[in-house]
């Protein structure tokens, strides 16, 4: 699916190529699994090759990350003010303690979380559902969010530009650093997973 989206926007410079680009890059924060870099390396591939402005392009694709955002953002609201409708095993004692220290750890830092969201592919659209579980406002989402977005697709945009039209070595440039930040979450991960599971050993 998404060969045939990128083959379809090298041949649509205009209106309808932006508003798709947008699109793509909203879609992102409400189904993860799509591969969002990539639509935003695709971006400056257009702009470097077929004709795309690099301003617009990066106007497009900063402000779909925005409106995808508030997407994942009001879900994670809508979650928060609904607990009681939770699924049964988000009922469990255990897992829900450990979701509400996850909102506390949001009420207190969530400005700085969602400043580095943008650099952490896979989990991104989880930092705004719990930031809208945290009953953040919406200016801070767009504030700290937006300037995340800003900061990684002009880093995109720059290491594009280096690459130049070799669309080959941008996906692999792209391919290395997911994994590479896969790895670095997934330690942070375990070690988060035993220290929880040491602080219940001890609460025991």
């Amino acid at each position: 699916m998404i060969d045939e989206l990128l083959a379809w926007l090298s041949e649509r410079e205009g209106p309808l190529g932006y508003l798709v680009l947008a699109a793509a890059s909203a879609i992102e924060y409400i189904v993860p699994p799509l591969p969002g870099d990539t639509v935003t390396l695709f971006g400056t591939f257009l702009a470097a090759t077929a004709g795309y402005s690099v301003a617009l392009v990066y106007l497009t694709l900063t402000g779909g990350s925005i409106a995808g955002s508030l997407a994942a953002w009001g879900f994670g609201r809508y979650l928060g003010r609904h607990e009681a409708g939770w699924p049964g095993f988000l009922q469990r004692e255990g897992t829900r303690r450990g979701i509400h220290r996850i909102i506390d750890g949001f009420e207190r830092h969530g400005g700085l979380y969602l400043a580095i969201n943008r650099f952490l592919p896979a989990v991104r659209s989880l930092f705004f559902v719990a930031a809208g579980m945290a009953d953040m406002p919406a200016w801070r989402v767009v504030v700290f969010g937006g300037l995340s977005a800003a900061a990684w697709n002009l880093l995109i945009l720059g290491v594009g530009y280096s690459v130049g039209n070799n669309w080959q070595r941008l996906e692999s440039l792209s391919r290395d650093y997911t994994y590479a930040s896969l790895a670095v979450a997934g330690v942070v991960a375990l070690g988060i997973a035993v220290r929880w599971w040491l602080t219940r050993r001890r609460e025991r």
